[in-house]
């Protein structure tokens, strides 16, 4: 799914005209508004004769700014509705004391054959 990730996100989305930094669990450089993806739990979802034939992918996409972050958001409910991934809810408006940026979170899964 690692992969799947990485080609539907990219390592930039662009939104409103904008290049939009994109990382795996952790992003290390400058810009204020950036997005971070982390696999946040696998469970099996189909077994049969004693082995797991299916599996639920769980992904958290989290987007850091130090603005508004509305367009960006459904930017990426768009790109992972595109690639059959299902929306299961987003966090509460945060806001970062210590980066001064405000965060929210969308998760999604997505069922795989094992």
């Amino acid at each position: 799914m690692n992969r799947e990730l990485q080609e539907i996100l990219g390592d930039y989305l662009e939104v409103d005209n904008l290049l939009i930094p994109v990382a795996q669990i952790k992003y290390t450089g400058n810009e204020n508004t950036y997005i971070v993806w982390t696999i946040i739990n696998e469970i099996p979802a189909l077994s049969g004769n004693d082995t797991d034939l299916a599996s639920v992918v769980s992904v958290d996409i989290d987007i850091f700014s130090d603005k508004n972050y509305l367009n960006i958001v459904e930017k990426i409910k768009e790109l992972m509705r595109t690639n059959e991934w299902v929306w299961t809810g987003d966090s509460a408006d945060l806001f970062e004391e210590d980066t001064g940026l405000y965060h929210k979170t969308c998760t999604f899964e997505k069922e795989r054959m094992i």
